[in-house]
């Protein structure tokens, strides 16, 4: 091997500190104070960021168990603990970092030697004077050796990740040393930075997932914390995080659109338990919403008339009605108000019929059906509202991943851009007009990019985004139309046409979340509801146009079978005619009529018959 050779060997090893080998005598070194916040002042002490730590109320992990006291009381401490400098108020002190059960054990044994009159051996250290005040190192050594150990609980996994993200956060560690420190703790940078949520859970939060034997890691912890006292929200995570796991879907998508939805549950839910406590304050009772207003004696007063036909408001019917009370939708939690006893009141149905013969009663039976029809489908459109405005922020957050990628763009990205660019569809071309920066901005996470970003900004953009990102800076801007124009709050069932008709979902929206869904995009429920609107419309679309086909079709051949059916009629009518005039002798037409002798001259029954022929008897 050649001297370069030799040079470049070394230069791929990275070089270990190892430490310096010490004696430390676990009975006048180490003597660990019963209660935790007490000052250890003894020479070795347990490091303040070792990752095992005694919790009131919890098992104490920290002890050794009569086995390892049995086998260092027999053999001694075989793998030498890790110590540290400490620094600070703990000048001069050495912190276990590494071993704290083995040094407890190695001072259990050497009490049990000087009980028995035995001698005791003293511990073998290793002290890494690299580690004095350097804390992240240090805990994440200390969790590398913990973290597969059943010992440890997940509370001491939580508040020592905790300490490191705080620290990770604080000394701005490049990506690169957090994906190794996240490696050596068998976690990932994305759990590592979820552990400050994750310490916060409350104990009964930890023993439920315990419990039920959910695989959550410390990202899906945290984010149950936040929904788990929505209802069935962990059977709704379990079920979203296996979905995942089925399609492969490694963006946490259906995760993700979980949570979205749980978090508006609990939106809900916090807004209709602060409108509660108003209505409470301004003694309006609270009624539950019922399956179906038919089966009660109270109405929303949408529906409602007063004795002589005037629609009731909500403030007076306030004032003059003892039933006025509020309720709940279900589908978004908004207040509607109601009337618990609409008849004995005095109120009606509006545009109800007089309940009185059987015909009567069929028809009033039929305006309920009607009335629940209506209030059904406004509850469905509510509802659907709702998580369409909800769902989109976590479709935007995947697209804002998407416009991250460092790599190439792909192939129907780039074509994706070029056919809307160059197309240059009014849709395209009025949102360049209205507001082309701010979506824009969202996605690039470009906080600076105003709606209307002047030319100079956006050359400032293009020259700091690099050649190679182009296409994916010119895909943010055509993501940004897409979901200007496209996805509004009525994409879901289609926009409105000037005369108020409901058109249907447009093939652009189509387009869109099928696109999206491609590149690993866990489409949502409502989202779900869309395409198979679109495509049932399509289908009916295609139904009638192949109905309307085939009537064309079918009047043309009934016109054509009329004019047929004609001309042959006039056929037979101009042969009977001419069969008729042979029978009779009559001349027919001029190709079989029989030659004519020629005119004499003069005047007559054979006189000619017009001016030509006149004339050209004159001339003969």
């Amino acid at each position: 091997m050649t001297q370069n050779e030799q040079a470049a060997q070394a230069a791929t090893v990275e070089e270990a500190d190892a430490g310096r080998l010490v004696w430390i005598d676990p009975l006048e070194d180490f003597n660990p104070p019963a209660d935790p916040d007490e000052k250890d002042t003894n020479p070795v002490i347990v490091d303040p960021f070792n990752h095992r730590k005694k919790r009131e109320g919890q098992e104490d992990t920290t002890q050794p168990d009569p086995g390892l006291i049995a086998s260092v009381d027999a053999v001694g401490v075989q793998q030498p603990p890790i110590l540290r400098p400490q620094v600070g108020e703990r000048e001069g002190q050495l912190g276990v970092v590494m071993g704290q059960r083995r040094m407890k054990a190695a001072r259990a044994a050497a009490e049990k030697a000087v009980a028995e009159g035995r001698e005791y051996r003293k511990v073998r250290v290793i002290i890494r004077d690299d580690l004095k005040g350097v804390d992240d190192e240090a805990l994440v050594a200390s969790m590398a050796e913990n973290v597969h150990r059943a010992a440890a609980t997940v509370q001491d996994d939580l508040d020592a990740a905790q300490q490191l993200a705080l620290m990770v956060s604080t000394k701005r560690v490049p990506k690169a040393r957090k994906d190794q420190m996240a490696a050596a703790i068998g976690r990932t940078v994305e759990e590592v930075e979820a552990a400050p949520r994750v310490a916060k859970i409350a104990p009964h939060v930890i023993e439920e997932l315990w419990e039920s034997e959910a695989d959550f890691d410390w990202v899906q912890q945290a984010d149950y914390a936040e929904v788990e006292d929505v209802p069935n929200a962990l059977w709704k995570l379990e079920q979203a995080k296996r979905k995942d796991k089925e399609e492969g879907n490694t963006k946490r998508g259906a995760w993700r659109q979980a949570m979205q939805a749980l978090k508006a549950e609990k939106e809900k839910a916090e807004r209709i338990a602060a409108t509660t406590a108003e209505l409470k304050k301004k003694m309006i009772p609270v009624v539950k919403w019922p399956h179906r207003w038919e089966h009660t004696t109270g109405r929303p007063l949408e529906e409602l008339v007063s004795a002589i036909g005037k629609p009731l408001t909500e403030a007076g019917h306030n004032e003059t009605c003892e039933g006025h009370a509020a309720a709940f939708d279900p589908a978004d939690g908004e207040v509607v108000w109601v009337c618990v006893e609409f008849k004995k009141h005095g109120h009606q149905l509006a545009e109800a019929p007089e309940s009185g013969d059987a015909e009567d009663r069929e028809a009033v039976e039929k305006a309920d059906a009607e009335r629940e029809a209506a209030r059904e489908e406004a509850r469905r459109v509510k509802a659907n509202n709702a998580a369409w405005r909800s769902v989109r922020e976590v479709r935007q957050a995947f697209i804002t991943d998407m416009c991250q990628d460092k790599s190439e763009a792909p192939a129907d990205v780039k074509d994706l851009v070029l056919t809307e660019i160059l197309a240059g569809r009014y849709t395209y071309t009025h949102y360049v007009t209205a507001d082309c920066g701010s979506l824009v901005g969202t996605f690039l996470k470009d906080k600076n990019l105003p709606a209307f970003p002047p030319s100079e900004v956006v050359a400032k953009l293009v020259k700091r985004t690099g050649a190679k990102r182009y296409w994916w800076l010119l895909f943010a801007h055509i993501a940004g139309m897409f979901e200007f124009e496209h996805m509004t709050d009525e994409a879901w069932r289609g926009k409105k046409d000037e005369f108020s008709r409901r058109k249907p979902i447009e093939r652009q929206t189509v387009q869109w979340l099928n696109f999206l869904k491609k590149h690993g995009y866990s489409l949502a429920e409502v989202e779900e509801e869309t395409l198979a609107t679109a495509q049932r419309q399509a289908e009916e679309k295609a139904k009638r146009d192949a109905e309307r086909k085939a009537q064309d079709e079918r009047r043309e051949r009934e016109r054509a079978e009329t004019r047929a059916k004609k001309e042959a009629e006039e056929k037979a009518a101009q042969e009977a005619e001419r069969a008729q005039a042979d029978e009779h002798g009559e001349p027919g037409d001029e190709a079989d009529a029989e030659p004519q002798s020629e005119p004499l001259k003069g005047g007559g029954a054979d006189a000619p018959d017009t001016d030509e022929e006149q004339g050209e008897t004159d001339e003969e």
